[in-house]
């Protein structure tokens, strides 16, 4: 049996993300789904525009057949670490066999090879990276010439490939598509790796049209306080039902601004040496957070006044992240050392899901939560990971306008979603 394995974050799932699972079927030759997604924050520094629950849902009823939880210190860290964790977990599962992700490129080949190098590391590269830092350059910037010399001197590259090099490594999904091929190599993965050009609305797409927009389009349609009748067209049926559900209930939508009080509280009760601590804070960041914090009274200030070259809006965003949830550098460099995710948490799932579930009962080599109140963690280890996910969930909460989701343990409170299969036969 095939089963496909997709990293997501659907915030929220939309009709792009639909053709990626449709289209990622044909290809693979996959007849189930696994997604892997990240919970309440995100890679990109942001709360989730709504919970966890709801957006798992929205994608069973599209076509996935389980959902499975990134790990909170992996779903809000840096590129490298993201697909780390996340690719670890569709390898625990013991059953996933292929791997589809999208791209601006869409095609493997120079992917592949910009991979390789990246994790062989070999010293003509090294010594292009250093030279080009050494003057000064930013690492994106150096990072692309030096792959660029390095592939072109090896003759690795076509002529046509050498003039994609640097567009493809400025691209947000063709990055993280690099992460994921690097994670596979590294870990001598067996999963089989697919990529899909993105269709349509580009990563930061701002504009609502067509039948296809951008997550980004969509957030900020609902940040400017438009009304959600305009997103019928880019939602499949049920996102739109379950997204509706949520913002009349007061349970979405969730932003950034709305952690502006919390976040500077805490900046002004950390010394630098605190903020030292946190994940991802280096080069004297500290001093730059501390000052500003004391002198700001709004984030949108705070991050002007934080940015430089080396650190842009959304690094600064998940380093406050980081601070929210103490994420501390030590933590995630140890479970890092330590194989990454230590348990799969159950999210949504369908009939062919709970069918998948049963597999993954005897191929799994990590233990698979379906609910938290029967979760005994063997180690000090598991236990921290876990516990940092409670936290998250406790916190992003109190984004929350209805103030009857701001309680404590909803992670104790909340089962998995079930959908129902209604057409074809579920897994035996």
């Amino acid at each position: 049996m095939k089963v496909l394995g997709v990293v997501t974050e659907y915030n929220p799932f939309h009709n792009g993300h639909k053709y990626h699972i449709e289209k990622s079927k044909e290809i693979t030759g996959c007849e189930h789904t696994v997604a892997v997604m990240s919970g309440h924050f995100l890679q990109r520094g942001e709360p989730a525009l709504l919970d966890k629950w709801r957006r798992a849902e929205m994608a069973v009823h599209a076509g996935v057949d389980l959902v499975l939880e990134i790990p909170t210190v992996y779903a809000c860290a840096t590129a490298e670490f993201f697909s780390y964790g996340s690719l670890q977990v569709l390898e625990g599962t013991g059953i996933v066999t292929d791997l589809s992700f999208g791209s601006e490129h869409g095609a493997l080949p120079l992917l592949q090879k910009i991979a390789a190098v990246l994790v062989a590391n070999p010293k003509p590269y090294e010594n292009y990276l250093k030279a080009s830092l050494a003057m000064g350059k930013l690492f994106p910037v150096a990072r692309s010439e030096a792959l660029s010399r390095y592939l072109s001197e090896s003759k690795d590259l076509q002529a046509s490939e050498t003039l994609l090099l640097d567009r493809v490594l400025k691209s947000p999904n063709n990055i993280l598509a690099i992460e994921y091929l690097k994670t596979l190599l590294r870990t001598k993965s067996a999963i089989t790796p697919h990529t899909l050009r993105r269709r349509s609305a580009e990563y930061h797409d701002r504009h609502i049209q067509g039948s296809i927009a951008s997550a980004t389009a969509i957030r900020e349609h609902l940040l400017a306080g438009k009304g959600i009748d305009a997103l019928a067209g880019v939602l499949p049926k049920a996102s739109y039902s379950l997204l509706t559900a949520a913002i009349t209930d007061g349970g979405a939508p969730v932003f950034f601004h709305h952690f502006q009080t919390l976040l500077l509280g805490l900046l002004r009760r950390s010394s630098p040496a605190d903020l030292k601590l946190i994940f991802d804070v280096t080069e004297g960041m500290e001093n730059r957070l501390f000052e500003a914090g004391k002198n700001t009274s709004s984030l949108h200030e705070l991050l002007d006044r934080v940015k430089t070259k080396r650190y842009t809006y959304t690094r600064i965003q998940r380093i406050l992240i980081h601070l929210l949830l103490d994420l501390r550098r030590e933590d995630l460099i140890l479970y890092n050392q330590r194989g990454g995710p230590k348990y799969l948490r159950v999210l949504a799932f369908n009939d062919n899901g709970r069918g998948l579930l049963k597999k993954m009962q005897k191929r799994s080599r990590l233990p698979i939560i379906t609910n938290l109140k029967h979760y005994d963690p063997k180690t000090p280890l598991e236990k921290s990971m876990i516990q940092y996910d409670i936290r998250a969930t406790d916190l992003y909460t109190l984004g929350m306008k209805n103030p009857r989701f701001s309680t404590y343990g909803l992670e104790y409170k909340t089962r998995p979603r079930y959908v129902k299969i209604t057409e074809g036969p579920a897994i035996d």
